[in-house]
């Protein structure tokens, strides 16, 4: 999070709520209308099944990240 941060001259508040909006994203938005647009473009239900689940682990796990260490401190 410190090179994202820096390389885009955000303060620590706001890089931590544009990746909290990037996991909320990924965990929500990516196995609801990712796979409705996917399947709309024909892709094999199979890819794009799994495609979900991995925006949702993607997204499961940026949430653990970004609050894992909140408990730990």
């Amino acid at each position: 999070m410190e090179k994202l941060r820096k390389s885009l001259r955000l303060s620590e508040r706001t890089a931590k709520a544009l990746l909290i909006f990037l996991a909320a994203l990924l965990t929500f938005g990516g196995p609801t209308y990712l796979m409705y647009v996917l399947e709309s473009l024909g892709v094999p239900h199979l890819l794009y099944l799994l495609l979900g689940i991995a925006f949702f682990t993607a997204g499961v796990g940026l949430f653990i990240h970004l609050f894992g260490k909140e408990g730990k401190s």
